[in-house]
């Protein structure tokens, strides 16, 4: 391979919803991987590839994993499309296998450049032309793009040097070992409006102070993902437990990418960790089950047409004996308990309900906590940010989080 071109070994990155990347990083500590760099949206990361598969099933926080292949500089387009040329892909996925490719471009480390490129499309033509070109040389046949259900799937990241007089870029090609996202665990089979994010529902859990010896109470549970993941997040159980159970059950596959790809079925003693590792989180599966018994939670909905969805999730989820279902209005809901984490997700106005409603609603809330909830800690988490004004509570800790683009606010009031 050519000099101008680095090898990457053993690196990898988790993306996540921004705001949660401190989340991310702890739970890339809980397995001992300590050699990490935060960045925004993720967290860059260097371990063995059996420890990077382990995160990759266990972790609740992380959106997808990839592996980080090579980096180099470009100039312009032909460069990169010459930089390809010199990559073996062949040791990364067959002929027979589909790919695809997306770009991203970001700006330069310190944030003051923006890349130059006027077209990630371009980009990503330029590196698809550049494969199909190494498989064509060799083999006179050449993969083909699947855009929605690829076997490979490669991020090419451009980003511009600090350096203002360098016209350089550094581009590195990372490929995704998940396929799906992780934020789909398998429990929410029906449609819902507005839901949450799996893994944003899982951040929120993780900057609470929720613990395994309080109440946890989703005053406005919708689909119940808050509630699902408080049980799995404080249970300490795998994020793709479904799929896991599955495959010890009914001997389902299990469907992440990085099973077909040459990184690891060329890879014998990988082969044999990871035998290891899902006998491990088989027993880790059962402790957690065993946990939940000791863990009290309450999914609070008051539309009757959601109690149904709501349960069926919860069932999918196979947690219908652990979490208790209410069908109240979250303004006058009360329970006499003390040192309980409540946390509501109420509608702000980008898909459902409209300002004076939700002003009420945000109002009557803030008025039940104070009223009938002293000494517990409450969170509003909400994309609405004007309307936090609207609940008269001394607010203790506002974290900026990310809905997607909408930018929210994760909202902590110690009730006294």
């Amino acid at each position: 391979m050519n000099k101008t071109i680095t090898k990457l070994k053993n690196s990898f990155f988790a993306s996540c919803p921004v705001g949660f990347e401190n989340c991310l990083n702890d739970e890339l500590s809980t397995l001992n991987i300590t050699d990490t760099f935060i960045a925004r949206g993720g967290v860059h990361f260097k371990c063995y590839p059996q420890n990077a598969i382990k995160f990759l099933l266990t972790t609740k926080i992380a959106s997808r994993v990839y592996k980080a292949l090579f980096k180099f500089d470009i100039k312009n387009e032909e460069d990169l499309y010459r930089r390809c040329l010199e990559i073996k892909w062949r040791s990364i996925f067959n002929l027979e296998q589909t790919f695809k490719i997306e770009t991203i471009q970001g700006k330069s480390p310190n944030g003051k450049k923006r890349s130059a490129f006027k077209s990630s499309v371009f980009l990503s033509q330029r590196v698809k032309d550049g494969i199909v070109d190494t498989f064509r040389e060799k083999l006179n046949k050449r993969p083909d793009v699947d855009t929605k259900s690829p076997d490979a799937s490669f991020v090419v990241r451009v980003t511009p040097h600090d350096n203002e007089f360098s016209s350089k870029e550094e581009v590195t090609i990372l490929l995704d070992l998940c396929g799906a996202p992780l934020s789909n665990r398998g429990y929410r089979k029906n449609s819902f409006v507005a839901p949450l994010r799996e893994n944003l529902a899982a951040g929120i859990i993780a900057l609470s102070n929720f613990n395994e010896t309080n109440i946890f109470i989703d005053l406005m549970s919708g689909s119940g993902t808050l509630a699902i993941e408080a049980a799995l997040y404080k249970s300490k159980m795998p994020g793709s437990y479904l799929f896991l159970q599955d495959y010890f059950e009914f001997g389902d596959e299990l469907d992440f990418n990085f099973l077909n790809l040459n990184f690891y079925t060329k890879d014998q003693y990988l082969q044999d960790d990871f035998k290891k590792i899902i006998s491990e989180l088989k027993e880790q599966m059962a402790k957690s089950y065993k946990s939940l018994e000791k863990i009290s939670i309450i999914a609070n909905e008051i539309d009757p047409k959601n109690i149904s969805n709501l349960k069926e999730n919860i069932k999918n989820a196979c947690l219908d004996k652990f979490i208790n279902i209410k069908n109240e209005d979250a303004t006058t809901f009360s329970i006499d308990i003390k040192n309980a984490t409540l946390v509501a997700n109420p509608p702000y106005g980008e898909r459902i309900g409209n300002k004076d409603e939700l002003e009420k609603t945000y109002y009557d809330l803030g008025e039940n906590l104070k009223n009938n909830f002293k000494e517990n800690t409450a969170y509003i988490f909400t994309g609405n940010i004007p309307l936090i004004k609207k609940i008269s509570l001394q607010t203790s800790k506002k974290i900026i989080l990310f809905n997607g683009n909408i930018e929210s606010r994760l909202v902590e009031y110690k009730l006294y």
